[in-house]
């Protein structure tokens, strides 16, 4: 049986905390100032009001719901000039009402639906003559914006929590033969996560329907890429599904970036191991660089790396929004080292080759899902839940594990665990 070491249970709450953030940002982060931004030139002082929240999940209590809605139009009217924001959620006449006295009003609509944060804003002119205001019919906006993003921690804390103890597992049959990666996430913007099967043959891209994979488009590798002079004996690849673009690669031949239309191929160098990053390929030993680079950056270097033969990284957000890169990496000892930032947090002895870390609960510490390395194969669920590294779930996969990834929150809110076991699809959540 697998054993579990924890590096340190009080220190790896601290360095949740302290470990460098990411470059990216949280959802608030990211959704706030794009649709603050969309409006364009709104007038100084303006005043800012949130209608009431709108989700498919109910919040922890109504108090949360507006909570969220108020710390959304917060983050808005800081980027706008001298705004403020009314202190409780209101509907658009009311908002209309209250902004009499102010230069302008922005409105915004808070909504999360399907596992994304979605934000509305629009900029109206105020009518200053209480005559006019009950005379002439309220005025059109006269600038609109929108953005979308996955929620995350950040968001999920105004929510009732995710219990990963009562995941169930969906099963659907795929003909791509013996998958090396798998990936998962909303490429083409519709609301829905697509899933890629990466094979040495080619990437296929399709979904769970019904007891099917069915694939959508697929992909010889020969379109995307040249075979590299000096392939590992065995093939690694990876695999990862962003808004607008996926990261494919094999050692076999490198990496390929294609659009929301899953075409228009652009070479990468490295394997895509999730966060946008890559690693290089160390074939003397026959495994992956430890350290990682981003895939569209300068190509990564294998040079004076430590070397790994399965690595799985991904963005994570603190309930206080905070970023930081979480990453597993397995030595060729078989023990799988949980890092986040620069510091290793917990380890696992006897994993298997395939590994994903990601958030299942969206409560800011990382869970890691791995395969076994003996013969009776199995997909481990730990979690890193108040610092201290616990197995909270263990599904016996006698096929073989092929393949882990993560799938963004959609149903319910809930992120999902996609694997690959023998010629089968399964999705946890």
């Amino acid at each position: 049986m697998r054993s579990l070491r924890l590096v340190e249970a009080v220190a790896a709450l601290l360095l949740v905390t302290l470990a460098p953030a990411s470059a990216r940002a949280s959802c608030l982060g990211v959704t706030a100032p794009q649709v603050a931004q969309g409006l364009g030139n709104v007038s100084t002082g303006a005043l800012v009001v949130v209608g009431p929240l709108e989700s498919d999940v109910a919040p922890s209590s109504p108090a949360k719901g507006e909570e969220l809605a108020l710390r959304v139009a917060g983050l808005v009217a800081g980027k706008l000039p001298n705004a403020r924001v009314h202190a409780h959620a209101a509907s658009l006449d009311q908002a209309r009402a209250l902004a009499s006295r102010s230069s302008s009003l922005v409105y915004v609509h808070v909504q999360v639906f399907k596992g994304e944060l979605r934000l509305t804003a629009d900029a109206y002119p105020v009518v200053h003559n209480m005559w006019d205001r009950v005379r002439l019919p309220p005025p059109p906006p006269s600038a609109h914006a929108y953005a979308v993003a996955p929620i995350d921690a950040e968001v999920r804390a105004f929510f009732p929590p995710i219990v990963l103890e009562q995941a169930s597992v969906h099963k659907v049959t795929h003909s791509e033969g013996d998958v090396l990666a798998v990936g998962c996430g909303d490429l083409d913007g519709d609301g829905g996560a697509e899933i890629v099967l990466v094979s040495r043959e080619r990437v296929a891209l399709g979904r769970m329907r019904g007891a099917q994979f069915v694939v959508d488009k697929a992909l010889p590798w020969s379109s995307l890429a040249r075979r590299v002079p000096v392939p590992l004996r065995e093939p690694i690849a990876g695999a990862e599904i962003e808004p607008s673009r996926a990261l494919l690669g094999i050692s076999d031949r490198g990496g390929a970036r294609l659009d929301a239309a899953f075409a228009s191929p652009v070479s990468l160098e490295g394997i895509p191991v999730g966060d946008g990053q890559c690693a290089a390929t160390i074939p003397a030993a026959q495994a992956l660089a430890a350290q990682l680079s981003p895939c569209e950056g300068a190509p990564p270097t294998a040079a004076g790396a430590t070397s790994a033969d399965a690595v799985s990284a991904f963005d994570l957000v603190t309930p206080n929004g905070s970023e930081r890169r979480a990453a597993a990496m397995r030595d060729s000892s078989g023990r799988l080292r949980l890092r986040v930032g620069d510091f290793d947090i917990a380890s696992f002895d006897g994993a298997g080759a395939e590994v994903a870390v990601y958030d299942g609960d969206l409560d800011g510490a990382p869970e890691v899902a791995f395969s076994a390395s003996g013969p009776d194969d199995a997909i481990t669920l730990a979690s890193l839940r108040g610092g201290a590294p616990k197995v909270i779930a263990r599904w016996p996969a006698p096929a073989g594990v092929r393949a882990l990834g993560a799938c963004p929150a959609e149903e319910r809110g809930a992120p999902a665990l996609v694997a690959v076991v023998g010629s089968e699809v399964w999705l946890v959540r």
